[in-house]
C-alpha cells in the first residue's frame, strides 16, 4: 500500500506542475489524470487499508488539485469567451468595410 501512495503522491506533483505551466498540455494532463484514476482504482480494490496519515495527505492534495482544476477550467472559459466576442467584433467591423 505505501507503495500506491508513493506513486499517488508522485503522479499528484506531476499533475501540479503541468498546471502550473503557462501552457499546459492538455493530453498530457489527461494523461496523468487517467494514471491517478487508475492508481485510486487499484487502491480502492485492495483489501489492505492505507496508513491513516499517508491517506490524510493524499485527500488533502487531492482537494488541492480539484481546485486548481476548476481555476484552471475557468481560465480556459474565460479565454474562449474573450476570443468569441473578439471574433464577433471583427465579423461586425468587416460588415461596415
Amino acid at each position: 500500500m505505501t507503495h500506491w501512495l508513493q506513486q499517488l503522491e508522485a503522479i499528484d506533483e506531476a499533475i501540479a506542475h503541468s498546471l502550473a505551466e503557462r501552457d499546459a498540455d492538455p493530453e498530457k494532463l489527461a494523461q496523468q489524470l487517467h494514471d491517478r484514476k487508475a492508481l485510486l482504482d487499484q487502491i480502492a480494490a485492495s483489501s489492505e487499508q492505507p496508513d491513516g496519515q499517508a491517506w490524510a495527505k493524499a485527500l488533502s492534495r487531492t482537494e488541492q488539485l480539484v481546485q486548481a482544476l476548476d481555476n484552471e477550467r475557468a481560465d480556459a472559459a474565460k479565454t474562449l469567451l474573450q476570443q468569441r466576442k473578439g471574433k464577433q467584433s471583427v465579423q461586425l467591423y468587416k460588415k461596415f468595410q
